[in-house]
């Protein structure tokens, strides 16, 4: 029995968001416009940031990698191709090494998240986590190719106010032979 992982691709992430969509205040509830955009196509160039950006800081890289930094092992640099500016991610060992930014979550609030993901080779699922303190958040997750730009997009509710840190997970397919 041969048991192996799929390459460890350099992931590249752009225009990174999260948006309080909904904010429920006892048996009130205010809501914001939804935008139910969502590209289910890999685009050679990616869409512009949905909601302006939204709780995220620099979320068009425009102040470099202000707010954004390296979660795990993993080494982060900003760059730019015809316009396009994104993070590229490489040196991961982990799942988890990837960009992150630290924000701050209100309680019982709904958050739409979205993102534009690439990976160097192949094609890997790319996962959203939120980290609270009260545990961890899928965001949603999307499964990024090489060449084009895929939409990540979900949402979740906080569970609790306070703190919380926005990070990627590689989903990674272990793949079983047996002879």
């Amino acid at each position: 029995m041969e048991i192996s992982l799929q390459k460890n691709n350099l992931i590249t992430m752009l225009l990174i968001l999260v948006c309080p969509d909904l904010l429920f205040s006892g048996f009130e509830a205010n809501a914001l416009p939804y935008d139910y955009t969502a590209s289910i196509e890999c685009l050679e160039t990616p869409l512009k940031p949905l909601h302006g950006g939204g709780i995220i800081l620099n979320p068009e890289l425009n102040m470099g990698l202000k707010g954004w930094q390296a979660f795990g092992d993993a080494k982060i640099e900003q760059r730019e191709l015809a316009g396009n500016k994104f993070v590229a991610v490489h040196a991961r060992n982990h799942p988890t090494d990837s960009i992150s930014q630290k924000l701050y979550l209100q309680q019982e609030t709904l958050y739409s998240f979205s993102a534009w993901i690439q990976v160097s080779e192949g094609n890997e699922a790319v996962a959203a986590v939120f980290k609270t303190g009260t545990g961890f958040k899928h965001g949603g997750a999307v499964v990024a190719e090489s060449k084009c730009w895929s939409m990540l997009k979900g949402g979740f509710t906080s569970d609790a106010t306070g703190p919380a840190e926005l990070y990627f997970e590689v989903i990674f397919f272990v793949r079983v032979f047996e002879f």
